[in-house]
């Protein structure tokens, strides 16, 4: 006998209508809120670096700080204190401890008790969730912040606004009108793919490494690394004066040919220059500048990379593939292939601060390569920082400092991002006469820190610490006078080699 056919399911029920929106703020006594739309808060709000000095109102300011209070916070313990600075002459001491503090006209320091939610840093992620809710707020009062985790000293700021011992300071948010010219107000930077982000049930990728050692790193690794660094737009991509000075007084003195404008051959092509590994493009870009006789292209590891990079040169720079090494695949970055470089057709190539970047052996293969560009008569230029110099031994004393950790900032030694180590110039120059280079010309610059790499290094530290650190450095000043100093202890060494 058949089974019965089931009875029809009950149509689904209508969805409940939304409770009415009930501002608790306006319960307490501050201005009612309209209505805002929720995603276009979360996808609109920037970090605003440029602030006006106009004390933004008091009940726009505690509405930004009771919207911080509505944060979740583990075991709803609430254990945070809020210090809203508003008064110049407290912003000024805290402007003093770090210059991101010295900004806008109200800094708010976040501080979380020690004794409370300390399993899992729950006391860390609480206060994080009330920043987050405090920029959103300010954002949809038209109020711009700054989430500040570089405050120099937290235990210094701690103090300077009198918090208790037992509260931590987690972070200082800079508050106030955002300073920008029409249309000029921060874009929003580009984000990884929801693929690489997101992961169903277990983790499908490979850890980026947390180390500044070549040797850590496979190729693939280190282009989707330097892809979300350069797109991201982060402040790795801004020229530091005292690197672009030494590349641009090494340009005049090595490779002065091609300062001008130069009518193409009788082919009808200007001379080629290729540039490899130029990540953020910073010196591709001067180099072109300086040297406008020549076509420039780029070779990348990923095109995003490339097309970043090749976009800062005028005309923009032709793209092509720097090589995989053997044995590793490509970048999976979902992206068009880039054309290989065409053997023997560039009449110069460089390679500025790449090779340190590489393990010994793949930096072997890579002078290799780069000879197979030229054509013959054709130059390589080397930009290269040199164990010899005061590199490492500045690298070793940030780390004795217990500077700043993430992989950001471990893997941004200047003047590169990604891995690191100086380079014995001897075994690079080896390596070359093995490739069919010979140098014909050398130069070295920069044999102690210069002024501006002080100033920038100490930006942060106490005004007694930096002053002294000035005054150190004029005296070192005085060596790099000293006969052959430059030559033999530059931190960047410049190397000219001809192919045969």
């Amino acid at each position: 006998m058949d089974a019965p056919a089931p009875e029809p399911s009950p149509p689904p029920a209508p969805p409940a209508a939304a409770p009415a929106f009930v501002d608790p703020g306006a319960a307490e006594g501050l201005p009612a809120l309209g209505a805002t739309d929720f995603w276009e808060i979360l996808y609109g709000r920037r970090s605003v670096r440029r602030f006006k000095q106009d004390l933004p109102p008091a009940e726009l300011v505690e509405r930004v700080v009771h919207a911080g209070t509505w944060a979740p916070s583990s075991c709803n313990y609430q254990m945070w204190d809020l210090v809203v600075v508003d008064d110049p002459e407290l912003n000024r001491a805290l402007g003093e401890l770090s210059t991101q503090m010295a900004n806008a006209p109200v800094n708010i320091v976040v501080s979380y008790g020690t004794g409370f939610s300390e399993e899992g840093m729950a006391g860390l992620q609480s206060a994080s969730a009330m920043i987050q809710n405090m920029s959103l707020a300010a954002h949809a009062l038209g109020l711009g912040t700054f989430w500040i985790t570089a405050m120099g000293s937290a235990e210094k700021v701690r103090e300077t606004v009198g918090l208790p011992r037992d509260r931590f300071v987690v972070a200082v948010l800079a508050l106030g009108w955002p300073d920008y010219p029409e249309g000029k107000f921060p874009r929003a930077p580009k984000r990884r793919p929801m693929d690489e982000v997101s992961h169903e049930n277990h983790y499908g990728g490979r850890a980026i490494p947390s180390s500044a050692d070549p040797q850590a790193w496979e190729s693939d690794l280190l282009g989707i690394y330097q892809r979300a660094r350069v797109m991201n737009g982060l402040r790795h991509n801004k020229p530091r004066p005292w690197e672009v000075r030494a590349l641009e007084e090494s340009l005049d003195l090595l490779l002065p040919d091609g300062a001008e404008k130069r009518a193409p051959d009788a082919e009808g092509q200007a001379p080629r220059w290729l540039d490899v590994l130029p990540c953020t493009g910073i010196l591709v870009e001067r180099v072109s500048k300086r040297r406008p006789g020549f076509r420039f292209d780029v070779a990348e590891r990923s095109r995003a990379v490339a097309t970043f990079a090749g976009g800062r040169t005028r005309p923009k720079a032709g793209l092509f593939a720097w090589p995989v090494p053997a044995g590793e695949a490509a970048v999976a970055l979902d992206e068009a292939p880039l054309p290989p470089v065409e053997a023997g057709a560039y009449d110069v190539v460089s390679c500025l601060f790449r090779l340190e970047g590489l393990p010994p052996l793949e930096r072997e293969r890579a002078l290799a390569t780069l000879a197979s560009y030229l054509k013959p008569g054709g130059r390589l230029l080397l930009g290269l920082v040199s164990q010899r110099s005061f590199h490492d031994w500045t690298e070793r004393l940030r780390a004795r400092r217990g500077g700043p950790r993430g992989v950001e900032y471990v893997l941004s030694p200047d003047p590169s991002i990604g891995p690191f180590r100086a380079v014995d110039v001897a075994e690079v120059e080896s390596a070359a006469r093995a490739a069919g280079l010979t140098t014909t010309s050398r130069t070295g610059v920069q044999a102690v820190p210069q002024p501006e790499e002080i100033d920038f290094r100490t930006r942060n530290f106490a005004p007694r610490s930096r002053k002294l650190a000035t005054l150190v450095g004029k005296g070192l000043a005085t060596l790099e006078r000293l006969p052959g100093v430059q030559a033999r202890y530059g931190r960047f060494q410049f190397l000219l080699l001809t192919k045969a």
